[in-house]
Order: C-alpha cells, then sequence, then structure tokens
C-alpha cells in the first residue's frame, strides 16, 4: 500500500513537472513569434510577468497538494500543517523573486534586478508590517510549538476582550478555549467549545498566554448556578451526584464543590469534575443537564 501511494505521488510530482517544463516552454513559442512579428516589447514584458505569476502559484498550490496526503498519513495533522505551510512561502518567495527580476527596468540587468529588490522590501516593509508580523510570528509558532494541531487550548489576551460572562464569577480566566485546527501564512484557526471557528492573527498567538488544556489524561469541566437558601449545601451535593449517577454515559470525577456568594434568597455554587480528555463538551451537557433537572425540582417543591 505504501509503495502504490509512493508511487502515485511520483507520479504525479513527475507530471507537474513536465506540465510546468510545457507550458513554459509554449510561451517561449509564442513570445519568440510575438517578437518576430514586431510585437510591442512593453506588452510581452507584461505578459511574461503573468505567465511567471499564474504558474508559479497554480505549481506551489497543486505541489501543496500532492504532498500533504503522504505527510499526513505518516507524520500526523500538525507536521503536515508545518510542511505545507513551508512548501506556500518557498514557493511564493520564488514566485516573487522571479518577479523582482522581471520587473527591473530592462528586464534582465541583474544590477537593475537588486535595485528592484531593494526598492520592493522597503516598500513592502512599510506597507505590509502587520502582514508581515503575521507570518514571521506563524514561523515562530511552527519552531517553538507552543501546541499542536488538535490540540486543545486557552488563549488569553489583553487585545481581544470576551463576552459578558452571565454570572459574577463566570470566568477563572478571560481566554478563548477550543481545538486548534490548523495554523497558515496569517491565521491560526481554532474551534471554540462554543463551535465558533477563530481565526485569530499569528500574532496575536504569540505574544498571548497559552494554557495547554490537552497537557495531561484529564480535563476539567465546571458549572456555576444559584439555589435557593433553604436548600441545605450538603443535601445538595448529594442530590446532584445522585442525578448524575442516573446517566451511564457520564465518566467524571468530583473535583470541589463550593459556595462562592450568599445572598438572602440564596447561594452561588460552584462545582467542577475530572474528566477523560477530549470528551469534555459531552461531559459538561450531562453535568448542566442534571443541574436543570435539579433545579426544576426545586422549584417543583415551592
Amino acid at each position: 500500500m505504501g509503495a502504490r501511494v509512493g508511487g502515485t505521488v511520483s507520479g504525479k510530482l513527475l507530471f507537474l513537472v513536465v506540465s510546468v517544463v510545457a507550458a513554459l516552454l509554449a510561451w517561449s513559442m509564442a513570445r519568440y513569434w510575438l517578437v518576430s512579428v514586431s510585437f510591442p516589447d512593453k506588452y510581452i514584458h507584461v505578459i511574461d510577468i503573468g505567465v511567471v505569476l499564474i504558474t508559479g502559484v497554480a505549481a506551489t498550490v497543486t505541489l501543496v497538494r500532492l504532498v500533504a496526503g503522504p505527510v499526513a498519513a505518516r507524520a500526523g495533522p500538525t507536521h503536515t500543517n508545518t510542511v505545507k505551510l513551508l512548501f506556500r512561502l518557498v514557493g511564493l518567495s520564488v514566485v516573487v523573486i522571479a518577479l523582482i527580476f522581471l520587473s527591473g527596468p530592462t528586464g534582465s540587468s541583474f544590477v537593475s534586478a537588486l535595485v528592484g529588490v531593494g526598492f520592493f522590501g522597503i516598500v513592502l516593509g512599510l506597507a505590509a508590517q502587520d502582514v508581515l508580523g503575521n507570518l514571521f510570528s506563524g514561523l515562530m509558532i511552527l519552531a517553538a510549538r507552543p501546541f499542536n494541531i488538535n490540540d486543545r487550548i486557552a488563549v488569553v489576551t489583553w487585545q481581544f476582550g470576551k463576552f459578558p460572562p452571565s454570572l459574577a464569577h463566570g470566568w477563572l480566566e478571560p481566554a478563548y478555549t477550543g481545538v486548534v485546527k490548523g495554523i497558515t501564512l496569517s491565521y491560526t484557526r481554532i474551534l471554540t467549545d462554543s463551535n465558533w471557528l477563530l481565526k485569530v492573527p499569528n500574532s496575536i498567538i504569540a505574544q498571548s498566554l497559552i494554557l495547554s488544556l490537552s497537557h495531561g489524561r484529564q480535563g476539567i469541566i465546571s458549572a456555576q448556578f444559584e439555589v435557593p437558601i433553604r436548600i441545605e449545601p450538603e443535601d445538595l451535593r448529594k442530590k446532584l451526584t445522585s442525578e448524575l449517577s442516573k446517566v451511564t454515559e457520564f465518566k467524571g470525577e468530583e473535583d470541589s464543590f463550593e459556595m462562592l456568594e450568599v445572598s438572602p434568597a440564596g447561594y452561588l455554587v460552584s462545582t467542577t469534575y475530572l474528566v477523560a480528555k477530549q470528551t469534555e463538551r459531552q461531559m459538561k451537557t450531562i453535568l448542566l443537564t442534571a443541574v436543570r433537572e435539579l433545579l426544576k425540582q426545586f422549584d417543583e417543591k415551592q
């Protein structure tokens, strides 16, 4: 099976190389004919740039797609993402360098090309500081590896505030929690626990505090809710445990149970449970359902 896949990829790579060479040869023949019929040089030069741009981008995109599958099968999603990112970066860099050389005043002068490179670098650095910042931050993330693809993390950053909580103690930290889905040249994609897909600029990720929630074998889920003052905390704890025991799918171990606030009408309770990794969302749904049923029982007794 591995030999078959390797052979298939090699064949596709060979076909890609032949296609690129054929495209460039075809344009060379067409260019020679245009020159022979005295077609304006400035238009030929513009077509040169277009051919290099289209061929280079198409070859880069195709090459990334070809190498992604085999790398994913052998090295996993994190290394696949890194390889794809580096191939895109190298491919687009080659295209940009070729365009800079073609954009020289004479189209072929090495000195003029170097002048063009210097001028282009200055303009690009001034006009695209944010873009370049995200690019280099993405490379730093890939090198430092603060997290991997499919890791569950919490991003704490001052640049983006979270939506206000419904309860006074709704936050333990101002974090966006979710699973890392990919790292591109500009953004890191995170699927949050609320099923929102965040695209966070790499420069923000590089400056943020990253909490790795995939470290270790257990995750933590929590719930906060208010109960009538007449309910004894110990009775509440026993009833919640009883409700959870009725659900065979719930696999959690109580970690804490405490009162956060007390008022004349009731008190605020916070409870946390240790659960298996990758089951946090499912277990939290079960926990909140049990809390809801418990609160309904209290309302019926009033």
